[in-house]
């Protein structure tokens, strides 16, 4: 098990289980001291507020749909007994290493937000807690790196929105959404430089010739007319946009309720789960096409056509009432699987689907038949067929706790 013990403090365990199909890791929360530490600040040429934004008034005539293919889905249809069983978690994972995170003196985690590793560190984002990024070797659990706002000037962050790895230059990059810039450092965490972008937006993918896929929902694109109503938009290496896409299904704007994690790679599988929906679709970067993966259907269970179109503010008081499970974008990929995470108000519902051989696991309860893993939770980064993801202190309140320490 590989324990995750930090981002701008907390205490975390990660455990890594190298899954009978694919291998997962697993950290744990615990909570430290509040980190106060000094920031990095490096100078380079300036470039103020949101006056470039002026420059992509009417990148309507600059930006394409991504192609619709229908293509064959997946369709998975769960009944009351399939979405009422229990997974067992022994017929995911083989294997699992738990590892202790050790922060630096003061260090904590308050939440984990989004987690993403190389072969020999570990990346974990707590946006809303202690709004940072904390880096860790994989093996060792020490602390090695640890980034958070500054300021506004160059080489500053406000506000850590994103981050996301560009692993075959060695870079991190950093997107803060309130200043509209990504900022670009190494894995030593020196900075190199920085670019204003012309949309906001909140989850985003860099692939390897530089261009940027980000999802945006509730984000301030007005100035892109048309194109600004879009969920996907697709960068290229000069921060034009190329590709747009929009969700036909659901009104984004209807609803504030914003997601993370809903775009996911593994070895050049891109994948995006759309917030509410119950369908994953599978991004062709090469041939700019969007098609189905996996399409589910929770029956009564899930939300409605009806449920779709009148999202609005009252989502959250209407789902406590009907307990409908819907899609948030946690999702995972992996060689041998595909698993999906829906929320209800009061329970949360895995499906996990094998590439392989077809076969299905769904429920709401996990039966964690290992002897020291009672717990994981999305977000879940996976390379290969390993993958890390955390156990949070919050997910131990039905265990005794002295017990499970001992």
């Amino acid at each position: 098990m590989f324990v995750e013990m930090g981002m701008n403090g907390v205490g975390h365990l990660t455990v890594d289980k190298s899954m009978v199909r694919y291998s997962i890791w697993v950290a744990f929360t615990a909570t430290l001291l509040l980190l106060v530490s000094c920031g990095k600040k490096n100078e380079t040429s300036e470039e103020t507020g949101n006056s470039k934004f002026l420059g992509f008034v009417g990148a309507d005539s600059l930006s394409k749909a991504f192609e619709f293919n229908e293509g064959n889905p997946i369709e998975i249809s769960l009944n009351a007994a399939q979405i009422d069983s229990k997974v067992k978690l022994s017929d995911l994972m083989i294997d699992y290493r738990l590892v202790s995170l050790k922060n630096w003196e003061g260090g904590v985690v308050g939440s984990v937000d989004k987690i993403l590793f190389t072969d020999s560190l570990v990346f974990i984002l707590d946006q809303y807690t202690y709004n940072s990024l904390q880096v860790f070797d994989l093996f060792t659990g020490e602390q090695v790196d640890l980034f958070y706002p500054t300021g506004e000037g160059p080489g500053e962050m406000k506000n850590i929105s994103e981050f996301d790895l560009d692993e075959s230059n060695r870079r991190i990059l950093i997107y803060d959404n309130s200043l509209a810039k990504m900022l670009y450092f190494n894995f030593e965490g020196k900075f190199l430089f920085e670019n204003r972008l012309p949309i906001r937006g909140h989850s985003f993918k860099i692939f390897p010739d530089n261009q940027l896929l980000f999802s945006s929902i509730g984000d301030a694109n007005d100035h892109l007319g048309k194109t600004g109503n879009s969920d996907l938009f697709l960068l290229d290496s000069n921060y034009t946009i190329r590709k747009t896409y929009k969700y036909p299904k659901i009104n984004q704007k209807l609803s504030q309720y914003i997601p993370r994690d809903v775009i996911r790679e593994n070895g050049g599988t891109v994948t995006y789960f759309p917030r509410f929906s119950s369908e994953l679709f599978q991004i062709e970067r090469e041939n700019k096409t969007l098609k189905p993966l996996i399409q589910v259907d929770l029956g009564s269970e899930g939300l409605t056509d009806e449920d779709l179109e009148n999202l609005g503010p009252e989502f959250t008081s209407e789902r406590r009432e009907d307990n409908k499970f819907y899609g948030f974008g946690f999702h995972f990929v992996t060689p041998n699987w595909i698993g999906m995470k829906f929320d209800a108000s009061r329970s949360e519902l895995y499906v996990f689907h094998n590439l392989k051989s077809g076969e299905v696991l769904s429920g709401k309860t996990v039966d964690f038949d290992f002897e020291d893993l009672i717990s994981f939770s999305f977000p879940m980064a996976c390379r290969g067929n390993t993958c890390i993801t955390e156990l949070s202190l919050a997910h131990f309140r039905d265990y005794d706790l002295n017990d499970f320490f001992q």
